[in-house]
């Protein structure tokens, strides 16, 4: 019995070891920026650049391999003395037309509640067919995108606004994977723990309403299929969410209603009330350090007891 006690010991504990550095590493897998202050960072789940669960890419090869393109798998904020840095990864960057920029394909908008009590619930102008949820309404939209489209927009601005284009700019960065836009603290503010963030994976169309590429009923060559015909459920491909859980990704999209003409309602992927809910990795975690303690417990009180009687 103590030899298999000690040898799930260690069995456990490897394991242990394996997911907790997991755990702790996960989210780092950034281009490293000199003198860069970490503000927030988070992992999104592979695989899930399908919206609510139901959408499928466009048919064209332009579109190839059909997947990854738009599949959110990590974002960051960080900043200097001079700017801030929001950093989103994604699964797969291509630059099928050559924008200056360095992709193509993706359109995305990051969305800051930074001032409790203000902002907005719904988009500027229609296009993403999302609304924000009150508590955490939203301040500011840096709107990223190719061919020089990138801006920073204020709840405060009139449908019409151009946007902020000085103190702003959008690259795709070497390790191939990451798309960075860079804003001025002078335009953005002295960035706050306390902001909440809502990130938008869509996919960039020039003819589209704010050049969001539509959803659509039935896939086509340049549209994505999986979604209806009736200008109303999101055209967002993946967001920053939970994996599993009533603010999962698939629960927050698909919250969308048509007899209502109800756009899906969606919150920050840092707000409070997420921590209510515990992700299959933490679940696993939890059921290993109590698994190693007990078994532990188990082993060394039983040489303890060696020799008394």
């Amino acid at each position: 019995m103590k030899r298999l006690c000690l040898a799930l010991i260690i069995v456990f504990l490897p394991a242990l070891a394996v997911m907790m550095w997991s755990a702790r590493t996960s989210a780092a897998h950034f281009p490293a920026g000199v003198g860069q202050r970490l503000i927030w960072e988070a992992d999104d789940p592979e695989g899930d650049d399908y919206g609510p669960g139901t959408y499928v890419y466009p048919t064209n090869p332009a579109f190839a391999p059909f997947s990854g393109l738009f599949d959110l798998i990590g974002f960051r904020v960080s900043c200097d003395d001079e700017n801030v840095y929001f950093d989103t990864k994604l699964a797969k960057i291509s630059n099928t037309w050559n924008a200056p920029e360095g992709f193509s394909h993706q359109l995305i908008n990051i969305y800051i509640d930074t001032t409790s009590g203000a902002g907005r619930t719904d988009t500027l102008r229609e296009g993403a067919f999302v609304s924000f949820a009150p508590e955490y309404a939203w301040d500011v939209n840096i709107k990223i995108m190719g061919w020089g489209g990138s801006r920073v927009f204020f709840a405060s601005d009139n449908p019409a606004s151009a946007g902020i284009i000085e103190g702003l700019s959008v690259e795709a960065l070497p390790d191939g994977n990451t798309i960075r836009a860079t804003v001025s603290r002078q335009v953005i503010g002295e960035p706050l723990d306390s902001w909440k963030y809502y990130v938008l994976v869509s996919s960039q169309d020039g003819y589209g309403l704010d050049n969001f590429r539509p959803v659509m009923g039935e896939a086509g060559p340049w549209v994505f299929g999986g979604g209806s015909d009736l200008n109303i459920n999101p055209n967002v491909i993946d967001m920053l969410a939970p994996e599993s859980g009533v603010y999962s990704q698939e629960s927050q999209l698909g919250s969308w209603d048509v007899s209502e003409r109800r756009y899906a309602r969606i919150v920050p992927a840092n707000a409070q009330l997420h921590r209510r809910h515990l992700t299959v990795r933490t679940v696993i975690l939890i059921i290993a350090v109590g698994g190693a303690a007990a078994l532990a417990y188990i082993y060394f009180r039983g040489r303890s007891n060696v020799g008394r009687g």
